[in-house]
Protein backbone atom coordinates (compact mmCIF):
# COMPACT_ATOMS: atom_id res chain seq x y z
CA UNK A 1 0.00 0.00 0.00
CA UNK A 2 1.03 3.54 -1.15
CA UNK A 3 0.22 6.04 1.02
CA UNK A 4 0.05 9.69 -0.36
CA UNK A 5 0.58 12.97 1.82
CA UNK A 6 -0.20 16.81 1.08
CA UNK A 7 -0.74 19.24 3.44
CA UNK A 8 -0.65 17.50 6.49
CA UNK A 9 0.72 19.36 9.15
CA UNK A 10 4.25 20.59 8.14
CA UNK A 11 4.51 17.93 5.45
CA UNK A 12 3.73 19.48 1.82
CA UNK A 13 3.86 16.73 -0.19
CA UNK A 14 5.15 13.21 0.43
CA UNK A 15 4.54 9.14 -0.25
CA UNK A 16 5.33 6.40 2.24
CA UNK A 17 4.99 2.91 0.97
CA UNK A 18 3.74 0.45 4.03
CA UNK A 19 5.93 -2.48 4.70
CA UNK A 20 7.17 -4.66 7.02
CA UNK A 21 9.60 -2.43 8.30
CA UNK A 22 8.61 1.09 7.74
CA UNK A 23 11.37 3.90 8.67
CA UNK A 24 11.07 7.43 9.69
CA UNK A 25 13.89 9.27 10.19
CA UNK A 26 14.77 13.52 9.87
CA UNK A 27 15.10 16.33 12.15
CA UNK A 28 13.18 17.55 14.60
CA UNK A 29 9.27 18.80 13.83
CA UNK A 30 9.65 17.72 10.41
CA UNK A 31 6.50 15.73 10.53
CA UNK A 32 6.94 12.32 11.31
CA UNK A 33 4.28 12.06 14.01
CA UNK A 34 2.40 13.55 12.00
CA UNK A 35 2.94 10.46 9.51
CA UNK A 36 2.95 8.42 12.02
CA UNK A 37 -0.30 9.16 13.86
CA UNK A 38 -2.12 9.29 10.02
CA UNK A 39 -0.99 6.32 9.62
CA UNK A 40 -1.94 4.85 13.15
CA UNK A 41 -5.56 5.89 12.32
CA UNK A 42 -5.64 4.66 8.82
CA UNK A 43 -4.25 1.16 9.29
CA UNK A 44 -6.61 0.58 12.64
CA UNK A 45 -9.39 1.81 10.30
CA UNK A 46 -11.87 3.35 13.18
CA UNK A 47 -13.75 5.65 10.94
CA UNK A 48 -17.09 4.97 9.52
CA UNK A 49 -17.24 4.33 5.40
CA UNK A 50 -20.48 4.71 3.74
CA UNK A 51 -20.36 2.80 0.52
CA UNK A 52 -23.06 4.32 -2.12
CA UNK A 53 -23.81 0.90 -3.78
CA UNK A 54 -24.79 -0.77 -0.54
CA UNK A 55 -28.09 1.52 -0.37
CA UNK A 56 -29.43 -0.64 -2.99
CA UNK A 57 -27.76 -4.21 -1.50
CA UNK A 58 -29.27 -3.04 2.35
CA UNK A 59 -32.86 -2.44 0.46
CA UNK A 60 -32.54 -6.08 -1.12
CA UNK A 61 -31.37 -7.38 2.20
CA UNK A 62 -34.45 -6.06 4.10
CA UNK A 63 -37.08 -7.61 1.94
CA UNK A 64 -36.04 -10.26 1.31
CA UNK A 65 -34.22 -11.18 4.89
CA UNK A 66 -30.77 -13.23 3.12
CA UNK A 67 -28.95 -11.88 0.09
CA UNK A 68 -25.50 -12.58 -1.61
CA UNK A 69 -22.95 -9.83 -2.93
CA UNK A 70 -20.05 -11.17 -5.23
CA UNK A 71 -16.89 -9.48 -3.81
CA UNK A 72 -15.51 -10.15 -7.38
CA UNK A 73 -18.03 -8.17 -9.06
CA UNK A 74 -17.91 -5.25 -6.53
CA UNK A 75 -13.95 -4.73 -7.00
CA UNK A 76 -14.54 -4.96 -10.63
CA UNK A 77 -17.67 -2.44 -10.86
CA UNK A 78 -16.79 -0.31 -7.58
CA UNK A 79 -12.94 -0.61 -6.83
CA UNK A 80 -12.25 3.28 -7.72
CA UNK A 81 -14.95 4.98 -6.09
CA UNK A 82 -14.66 2.70 -2.92
CA UNK A 83 -10.67 3.81 -2.93
CA UNK A 84 -12.18 7.59 -2.95
CA UNK A 85 -15.18 6.96 -0.25
CA UNK A 86 -12.33 5.36 2.03
CA UNK A 87 -10.06 8.18 1.48
CA UNK A 88 -12.93 11.22 2.45
CA UNK A 89 -13.88 9.23 5.50
CA UNK A 90 -10.36 8.90 6.63
CA UNK A 91 -9.83 12.63 5.69
CA UNK A 92 -12.57 13.80 8.28
CA UNK A 93 -11.38 11.79 10.65
CA UNK A 94 -8.48 13.60 10.46
CA UNK A 95 -9.58 16.70 13.16
CA UNK A 96 -10.26 13.97 15.91
CA UNK A 97 -7.64 11.88 15.21
CA UNK A 98 -5.16 14.65 16.19
CA UNK A 99 -7.83 16.36 18.56
CA UNK A 100 -7.89 19.97 17.10
CA UNK A 101 -10.42 21.93 15.02
CA UNK A 102 -11.74 21.08 11.78
CA UNK A 103 -9.71 23.69 10.15
CA UNK A 104 -6.49 22.14 10.17
CA UNK A 105 -6.64 19.65 7.73
CA UNK A 106 -9.03 21.80 5.46
CA UNK A 107 -6.06 21.62 2.77
CA UNK A 108 -4.79 18.10 3.48
CA UNK A 109 -5.21 15.76 0.70
CA UNK A 110 -4.24 11.59 1.49
CA UNK A 111 -4.54 9.83 -1.38
CA UNK A 112 -3.98 5.57 -1.47
CA UNK A 113 -3.16 3.07 -4.18
CA UNK A 114 -3.77 -0.03 -3.38
CA UNK A 115 -3.16 -2.91 -6.17
CA UNK A 116 -7.14 -4.39 -6.67
CA UNK A 117 -6.07 -7.95 -7.84
CA UNK A 118 -3.74 -8.79 -4.87
CA UNK A 119 -6.90 -7.44 -2.51
CA UNK A 120 -9.35 -9.70 -4.44
CA UNK A 121 -7.23 -12.83 -3.97
CA UNK A 122 -6.67 -12.07 -0.64
CA UNK A 123 -10.10 -11.49 -0.03
CA UNK A 124 -11.10 -14.95 -1.62
CA UNK A 125 -8.89 -16.66 1.07
CA UNK A 126 -10.17 -15.00 4.05
CA UNK A 127 -12.64 -17.25 5.65
CA UNK A 128 -15.60 -15.60 7.56
CA UNK A 129 -18.70 -16.55 9.62
CA UNK A 130 -19.35 -14.10 11.93
CA UNK A 131 -23.18 -12.91 13.78
CA UNK A 132 -23.19 -9.25 14.97
CA UNK A 133 -25.33 -8.38 18.11
CA UNK A 134 -26.56 -5.41 19.20
CA UNK A 135 -24.82 -3.93 22.51
CA UNK A 136 -25.09 -6.75 25.16
CA UNK A 137 -27.89 -8.38 23.85
CA UNK A 138 -26.83 -12.38 22.62
CA UNK A 139 -29.49 -12.34 19.79
CA UNK A 140 -27.54 -11.12 16.45
CA UNK A 141 -28.98 -9.68 14.16
CA UNK A 142 -27.23 -10.30 11.14
CA UNK A 143 -24.91 -13.16 10.29
CA UNK A 144 -21.97 -13.08 7.25
CA UNK A 145 -20.42 -16.21 6.34
CA UNK A 146 -17.88 -16.71 3.46
CA UNK A 147 -16.21 -20.28 2.47
CA UNK A 148 -12.56 -20.13 1.67
CA UNK A 149 -11.49 -19.66 -2.05
CA UNK A 150 -14.83 -18.10 -2.87
CA UNK A 151 -15.99 -14.78 -3.50
CA UNK A 152 -19.92 -14.99 -2.43
CA UNK A 153 -20.57 -13.96 0.26
CA UNK A 154 -23.95 -14.36 2.16
CA UNK A 155 -25.69 -12.16 4.35
CA UNK A 156 -28.74 -13.19 6.98
CA UNK A 157 -31.02 -10.69 8.34
CA UNK A 158 -32.99 -11.87 11.41
CA UNK A 159 -34.46 -9.15 13.09
CA UNK A 160 -37.07 -6.25 12.07
CA UNK A 161 -36.84 -2.78 12.75
CA UNK A 162 -32.51 -2.29 12.32
CA UNK A 163 -32.35 1.39 10.75
CA UNK A 164 -31.25 1.45 6.88
CA UNK A 165 -28.21 3.89 7.82
CA UNK A 166 -27.20 1.32 10.54
CA UNK A 167 -27.20 -1.56 8.43
CA UNK A 168 -25.37 0.97 5.38
CA UNK A 169 -22.09 1.84 7.79
CA UNK A 170 -22.16 -1.65 9.46
CA UNK A 171 -22.36 -3.81 5.80
CA UNK A 172 -19.82 -1.23 4.22
CA UNK A 173 -17.24 -1.57 6.73
CA UNK A 174 -17.77 -4.89 6.61
CA UNK A 175 -16.73 -5.65 2.92
CA UNK A 176 -13.79 -3.28 4.20
CA UNK A 177 -12.64 -5.12 6.72
CA UNK A 178 -13.40 -8.29 4.22
CA UNK A 179 -11.53 -6.86 1.03
CA UNK A 180 -8.66 -4.74 2.47
CA UNK A 181 -8.13 -7.06 5.37
CA UNK A 182 -4.09 -6.89 3.85
CA UNK A 183 -4.25 -3.17 4.73
CA UNK A 184 -5.94 -3.41 7.75
CA UNK A 185 -4.56 -3.99 10.72
CA UNK A 186 -4.85 -4.10 14.43
CA UNK A 187 -2.37 -1.70 15.92
CA UNK A 188 -0.69 -0.75 18.94
CA UNK A 189 1.10 3.10 19.62
CA UNK A 190 4.13 3.40 21.80
CA UNK A 191 4.11 7.18 21.56
CA UNK A 192 7.56 9.23 22.73
CA UNK A 193 5.33 10.60 25.87
CA UNK A 194 5.25 6.68 27.06
CA UNK A 195 7.85 7.41 29.97
CA UNK A 196 5.70 9.60 31.90
CA UNK A 197 2.55 8.26 30.97
CA UNK A 198 3.40 4.75 32.33
CA UNK A 199 4.23 7.06 35.68
CA UNK A 200 1.49 9.11 35.98
CA UNK A 201 -1.68 7.46 33.88
CA UNK A 202 -3.16 6.41 37.17
CA UNK A 203 -3.35 10.25 38.23
CA UNK A 204 -4.81 10.82 34.65
CA UNK A 205 -7.73 8.18 35.38
CA UNK A 206 -8.24 9.67 39.11
CA UNK A 207 -8.50 12.86 37.89
CA UNK A 208 -10.81 12.26 35.41
CA UNK A 209 -12.88 10.45 37.92
CA UNK A 210 -13.38 13.42 39.65
CA UNK A 211 -14.14 15.68 37.43
CA UNK A 212 -17.09 13.27 36.49
CA UNK A 213 -18.20 13.37 40.23
CA UNK A 214 -18.72 16.58 40.57
CA UNK A 215 -20.19 16.72 37.13
CA UNK A 216 -22.81 14.38 38.00
CA UNK A 217 -23.32 15.76 41.08
CA UNK A 218 -23.71 19.43 39.25
CA UNK A 219 -26.62 18.04 36.72
CA UNK A 220 -23.92 18.24 34.00
CA UNK A 221 -24.24 15.71 31.06
CA UNK A 222 -20.60 13.33 31.92
CA UNK A 223 -20.02 12.50 28.49
CA UNK A 224 -19.83 15.80 27.59
CA UNK A 225 -17.30 16.42 30.58
CA UNK A 226 -15.46 13.08 29.47
CA UNK A 227 -14.80 14.67 26.49
CA UNK A 228 -13.85 17.15 27.24
CA UNK A 229 -10.83 16.70 29.75
CA UNK A 230 -9.69 13.57 27.48
CA UNK A 231 -10.08 14.05 23.60
CA UNK A 232 -9.68 17.68 23.73
CA UNK A 233 -6.44 17.19 25.40
CA UNK A 234 -4.68 14.35 23.75
CA UNK A 235 -4.49 13.13 20.14
CA UNK A 236 -5.84 9.73 19.55
CA UNK A 237 -3.00 7.68 19.98
CA UNK A 238 -1.95 9.21 23.43
CA UNK A 239 -5.65 8.43 24.91
CA UNK A 240 -4.90 5.00 23.02
CA UNK A 241 -2.49 4.44 25.28
CA UNK A 242 -3.54 5.74 28.37
CA UNK A 243 -6.90 3.46 27.81
CA UNK A 244 -4.85 0.77 27.68
CA UNK A 245 -2.77 1.23 30.86
CA UNK A 246 -5.88 1.39 32.41
CA UNK A 247 -6.97 -1.73 30.91
CA UNK A 248 -3.96 -3.61 31.50
CA UNK A 249 -5.68 -5.64 34.37
CA UNK A 250 -8.28 -7.15 31.70
CA UNK A 251 -5.17 -7.83 29.11
CA UNK A 252 -3.01 -9.37 31.13
CA UNK A 253 -5.04 -12.77 31.16
CA UNK A 254 -4.28 -13.11 27.33
CA UNK A 255 -1.46 -14.68 26.38
CA UNK A 256 0.42 -13.59 23.25
CA UNK A 257 2.83 -15.53 20.81
CA UNK A 258 5.69 -13.44 21.11
CA UNK A 259 6.15 -13.90 24.73
CA UNK A 260 9.34 -15.52 23.61
CA UNK A 261 10.87 -12.20 21.92
CA UNK A 262 9.34 -10.03 24.86
CA UNK A 263 11.22 -12.09 27.44
CA UNK A 264 14.15 -11.35 25.51
CA UNK A 265 13.63 -7.58 26.22
CA UNK A 266 13.51 -8.50 29.85
CA UNK A 267 16.92 -11.04 29.87
CA UNK A 268 18.97 -8.69 27.30
CA UNK A 269 18.15 -5.37 28.07
CA UNK A 270 16.14 -4.80 31.61
CA UNK A 271 18.02 -7.66 33.46
CA UNK A 272 14.67 -8.33 35.26
CA UNK A 273 10.83 -8.93 34.52
CA UNK A 274 7.52 -6.58 35.23
CA UNK A 275 4.57 -7.75 37.63
CA UNK A 276 1.63 -6.15 38.09
CA UNK A 277 0.08 -6.73 41.86
CA UNK A 278 -3.86 -6.73 42.68
CA UNK A 279 -3.97 -3.17 42.61
CA UNK A 280 -2.54 -2.73 39.13
CA UNK A 281 0.67 -1.55 40.13
CA UNK A 282 3.49 -1.84 38.43
CA UNK A 283 6.83 -3.45 40.07
CA UNK A 284 9.89 -4.47 38.95
CA UNK A 285 11.68 -7.62 39.78
CA UNK A 286 15.42 -7.54 38.99
CA UNK A 287 17.22 -10.57 38.90
CA UNK A 288 19.77 -11.52 41.74
CA UNK A 289 17.82 -9.14 43.87
CA UNK A 290 16.08 -11.90 46.18
CA UNK A 291 12.66 -11.16 44.16
CA UNK A 292 12.27 -7.83 45.74
CA UNK A 293 10.28 -5.49 44.04
CA UNK A 294 10.71 -2.23 43.02
CA UNK A 295 7.77 0.81 42.03
CA UNK A 296 7.86 1.61 38.76
CA UNK A 297 8.71 4.77 39.77
CA UNK A 298 11.62 3.73 41.72
CA UNK A 299 13.40 2.02 38.90
CA UNK A 300 15.59 3.95 36.28
CA UNK A 301 13.74 5.55 32.65
CA UNK A 302 14.68 2.23 30.82
CA UNK A 303 12.45 0.41 32.77
CA UNK A 304 10.01 2.67 32.83
CA UNK A 305 9.87 3.13 29.11
CA UNK A 306 9.81 -0.04 27.87
CA UNK A 307 6.58 -1.21 29.92
CA UNK A 308 4.42 -1.34 27.39
CA UNK A 309 6.48 -3.01 25.01
CA UNK A 310 6.81 -6.02 27.05
CA UNK A 311 3.30 -5.92 27.93
CA UNK A 312 2.33 -5.90 24.48
CA UNK A 313 4.11 -8.84 23.41
CA UNK A 314 3.26 -10.85 26.00
CA UNK A 315 -0.70 -9.89 25.99
CA UNK A 316 -1.55 -8.66 23.21
CA UNK A 317 0.08 -9.57 19.72
CA UNK A 318 -0.36 -11.20 16.68
CA UNK A 319 1.07 -12.29 13.74
CA UNK A 320 -0.09 -9.21 10.89
CA UNK A 321 -0.63 -6.43 13.42
CA UNK A 322 1.33 -3.23 13.40
CA UNK A 323 3.59 -2.26 15.82
CA UNK A 324 4.26 1.46 16.13
CA UNK A 325 7.11 3.22 17.97
CA UNK A 326 8.19 6.80 18.06
CA UNK A 327 11.63 6.59 19.21
CA UNK A 328 12.43 3.18 20.41
CA UNK A 329 15.94 4.46 21.39
CA UNK A 330 14.43 6.49 23.93
CA UNK A 331 16.27 6.30 27.63
CA UNK A 332 18.97 3.37 26.03
CA UNK A 333 22.77 2.93 25.92
CA UNK A 334 24.12 2.70 22.47
CA UNK A 335 24.68 -1.08 23.14
CA UNK A 336 21.13 -1.28 24.13
CA UNK A 337 19.58 0.43 20.98
CA UNK A 338 20.98 -2.10 18.92
CA UNK A 339 19.93 -4.96 20.88
CA UNK A 340 16.45 -3.37 20.46
CA UNK A 341 17.22 -2.82 16.61
CA UNK A 342 17.35 -6.93 16.63
CA UNK A 343 14.72 -7.63 18.52
CA UNK A 344 12.49 -5.86 16.45
CA UNK A 345 13.75 -7.04 13.08
CA UNK A 346 12.77 -10.81 15.29
CA UNK A 347 9.77 -9.44 15.81
CA UNK A 348 9.35 -8.81 11.54
CA UNK A 349 10.60 -11.85 10.76
CA UNK A 350 7.87 -13.52 13.14
CA UNK A 351 5.20 -11.71 11.47
CA UNK A 352 4.47 -7.85 12.90
CA UNK A 353 4.50 -5.00 11.24
CA UNK A 354 6.82 -2.47 12.54
CA UNK A 355 6.56 1.64 12.23
CA UNK A 356 9.54 3.44 13.50
CA UNK A 357 10.25 6.71 14.15
CA UNK A 358 13.68 7.39 15.22
CA UNK A 359 16.98 9.84 15.46
CA UNK A 360 19.63 7.08 16.42
CA UNK A 361 22.28 6.46 14.01
CA UNK A 362 23.28 3.26 15.97
CA UNK A 363 19.41 2.05 15.41
CA UNK A 364 20.05 2.58 11.82
CA UNK A 365 23.42 1.36 11.77
CA UNK A 366 22.76 -2.22 13.17
CA UNK A 367 19.39 -2.21 10.96
CA UNK A 368 22.00 -1.97 8.43
CA UNK A 369 24.09 -4.78 9.78
CA UNK A 370 21.23 -7.02 9.46
CA UNK A 371 20.66 -6.18 5.87
CA UNK A 372 24.14 -6.84 4.77
CA UNK A 373 23.70 -10.50 6.77
CA UNK A 374 21.21 -11.35 4.59
CA UNK A 375 23.32 -11.65 1.89
CA UNK A 376 25.93 -14.38 1.11
CA UNK A 377 29.52 -13.80 1.55
CA UNK A 378 32.61 -16.44 2.30
CA UNK A 379 33.06 -14.45 5.91
CA UNK A 380 29.28 -14.48 6.95
CA UNK A 381 29.69 -17.67 8.90
CA UNK A 382 32.56 -15.98 11.02
CA UNK A 383 31.37 -12.92 11.42
CA UNK A 384 27.89 -13.76 12.58
CA UNK A 385 29.47 -15.99 15.62
CA UNK A 386 32.14 -13.42 15.86
CA UNK A 387 29.05 -10.51 17.05
CA UNK A 388 26.54 -13.13 18.75
CA UNK A 389 23.91 -12.46 15.71
CA UNK A 390 21.10 -15.33 15.35
CA UNK A 391 19.53 -16.34 11.92
CA UNK A 392 16.14 -14.38 13.05
CA UNK A 393 18.47 -11.99 13.16
CA UNK A 394 18.73 -11.41 9.14
CA UNK A 395 16.50 -8.25 7.65
CA UNK A 396 15.38 -8.87 3.68
CA UNK A 397 15.89 -5.43 2.20
CA UNK A 398 13.03 -5.73 0.16
CA UNK A 399 10.73 -5.89 3.44
CA UNK A 400 11.79 -2.41 4.05
CA UNK A 401 10.81 0.58 3.39
CA UNK A 402 12.58 3.97 4.63
CA UNK A 403 11.76 7.99 4.25
CA UNK A 404 13.88 11.24 5.39
CA UNK A 405 11.41 14.15 6.64
CA UNK A 406 13.70 17.51 5.55
CA UNK A 407 12.48 20.63 4.28
CA UNK A 408 8.52 20.01 4.64
CA UNK A 409 9.18 16.89 1.78
CA UNK A 410 8.72 13.23 2.52
CA UNK A 411 11.60 11.36 1.25
CA UNK A 412 12.58 8.04 0.38
CA UNK A 413 15.70 6.60 1.43
CA UNK A 414 17.91 4.42 -0.65
CA UNK A 415 18.57 0.74 0.62
CA UNK A 416 20.83 -1.42 -0.94
CA UNK A 417 21.18 -5.25 -0.13
CA UNK A 418 25.04 -4.73 0.63
CA UNK A 419 24.90 -1.76 1.98
CA UNK A 420 21.32 -0.71 3.98
CA UNK A 421 19.75 2.37 4.60
CA UNK A 422 21.72 4.85 2.96
CA UNK A 423 20.78 7.29 6.34
CA UNK A 424 22.75 10.83 4.75
CA UNK A 425 21.03 12.71 7.05
CA UNK A 426 23.20 10.55 10.02
CA UNK A 427 26.36 11.02 7.60
CA UNK A 428 26.39 14.04 7.37
CA UNK A 429 25.91 15.54 11.02
CA UNK A 430 28.69 12.93 11.87
CA UNK A 431 30.87 14.20 9.40
CA UNK A 432 30.59 17.81 10.99
CA UNK A 433 30.85 16.84 14.74
CA UNK A 434 33.98 15.40 13.44
CA UNK A 435 35.14 17.86 11.73
CA UNK A 436 34.40 20.67 14.32
CA UNK A 437 36.31 17.91 16.95
CA UNK A 438 39.54 17.70 14.69
CA UNK A 439 39.46 21.55 14.05
CA UNK A 440 38.96 22.73 17.62
CA UNK A 441 41.69 19.82 18.75
CA UNK A 442 44.14 20.46 16.29
CA UNK A 443 44.26 24.18 17.04
CA UNK A 444 44.30 23.79 20.48
CA UNK A 445 47.76 21.21 19.70
CA UNK A 446 49.21 23.96 17.33
CA UNK A 447 49.06 26.66 20.35
CA UNK A 448 50.43 24.49 22.96
CA UNK A 449 53.79 23.60 20.53
CA UNK A 450 54.29 27.14 19.84
CA UNK A 451 53.89 27.76 23.74
CA UNK A 452 56.62 24.71 23.70
CA UNK A 453 58.99 26.19 21.13
CA UNK A 454 58.89 29.19 22.84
Amino acid sequence: MNISFKQLGVIKEGNIKFNDLTLFCGPNHTGKTYAMYSLYGLLDKDFEVHFDFVKELVEQLVEKNIYKIDLKEIVEQYFDSMIQQIENSFHARLPRLFSVDNSEFVSTKIELELEQKFLLENAKKNVWARKLSLGKHKDWFLNIEKLANQTMVSLTLRQKGIPNGFLIATISNLIVELIFSKISHRCFILPAERTAINLFYKELSSIRNQLLHHAQKDNINPMEVLQDIIKSRYAEPISDYIEFLNNKDVLKRNKSEFTTISQDIQKQILKGKYKIDRDGDIYFLPYRSGNKELPLHFTSSTIKSLFGLVFYLNHMAHKNDCLMIDEPELNLHLDNQRILARILVQLVNAGLKIVVSTHSSHFVRELNNLIMLNQSFSKKTELTKLYGYAEEDKLDSNSVSAYLFDKQKIIPMEIEPNEGIIAKTFDEVISKLNQSSNDIYYAIQEELEDETDD
